[in-house]
């Protein structure tokens, strides 16, 4: 089953019409939806929000650089948990939806790193 992102539950969807007061909600809630997946997070709320500030500011000292932006700068915890905020309710589901300790998520990318480094050392 591939990833689905959830709209139903945020607070900007509209139950009667089933849409997004604007399409710019509905591209931000997709790419957030995909980026939970990349978190290891299913879901935006207020027992997630720290974890997902935390495992983001991870991400972006691991792949040294800042994965949301605002005005060409990296955006402040208070800007990401605004962002987070706005985003209530959305949630994933599928085969690659899943809820991981922060361990196995920080496992999990510095694998991938480790990976990377080791072919780029040893490619011929």
């Amino acid at each position: 089953m591939p990833l689905i992102v959830n709209y139903t539950q945020h607070k900007s969807w509209d139950a009667n019409t089933e849409k997004f007061s604007s399409p710019k909600v509905k591209e931000q809630a997709d790419q957030l939806g995909h980026q939970l997946m990349t978190l290891g997070i299913s879901e935006i709320s207020d027992k997630t929000i720290d974890e997902l500030i935390i495992r983001q500011l991870i991400l972006d000292k691991l792949y040294g650089g800042p994965t949301h932006t605002l005005n060409g700068k990296a955006c402040t915890v208070e800007q990401l948990r605004e962002l987070y905020q706005q985003n209530f309710g959305l949630f994933i589901e599928g085969r690659w939806s899943r809820n991981e300790t922060r361990w196995k998520f920080a496992s999990r990318h510095a694998k991938g790193m480790v990976r990377d480094i080791a072919n780029q050392v040893t490619k011929d």
